[in-house]
């Protein structure tokens, strides 16, 4: 794994042994999709929820977005995302998502949202509310879950469109 583009092009990152499944990197290619779509919004603030080794959020950092701050409650993510996040001033922090308070975050450009797939429909039930609050208007949520799963219309969310990349699917929220 390695970022694509930005002032951080190239920096390889560590990941999990081999075989440990743990721990679900977004692709290259998936990442690189991703940040073209997102060049629609603003940049500024970016949130990476269930982080894993941080690469997108590492990504959003060398493309200039920030301040960024990466979330991840589990091993080997957190050990990942720790060393990958070391002297890059990204703001990394080790709690269950879940854990985090309303007012954790506030007015976030774009927010990330990668869980783990059996997870991801649960936690959209029940984070939906909490993940309006941390954006900013004309803001932008990005969720992922595998290609088969899609999510319910929650309130106060538009869904602006979702892409397939692999195994995953990318849904792109809005704040209506």
């Amino acid at each position: 794994m390695r970022i694509i583009a930005g002032a951080l092009k190239g920096r390889r990152l560590a990941a999990p042994p081999p075989g440990d499944h743990r721990v679900r990197p977004t692709s290259d290619r998936a990442r690189e999709a991703l940040f073209s779509i997102l060049q629609r919004w603003p940049s500024g603030p970016f949130l990476d929820l269930c982080a894993g080794t941080g690469a997108v959020g590492l990504e959003a950092h060398s493309r200039g977005y920030g301040p960024v701050t990466c979330v991840e409650a589990a091993e080997p993510g957190w050990s990942c995302l720790a060393a990958n996040t070391k002297g890059t001033g990204i703001n990394a922090m080790r709690m269950d998502l879940r854990r985090l308070p309303e007012d954790a975050f506030r007015n976030q450009a774009v927010v990330f949202l990668d869980p783990p797939y059996d997870q991801a429909e649960f936690l959209w039930g029940r984070m939906s509310a909490r993940l309006r609050a941390w954006m900013t208007e004309g803001g932008v949520l990005v969720f992922e879950t595998d290609r088969h799963t899609g999510l319910e219309l929650q309130d106060r969310w538009i869904l602006a469109e979702t892409r397939e990349y692999g195994a995953a699917r990318f849904h792109f929220w809005t704040p209506a």
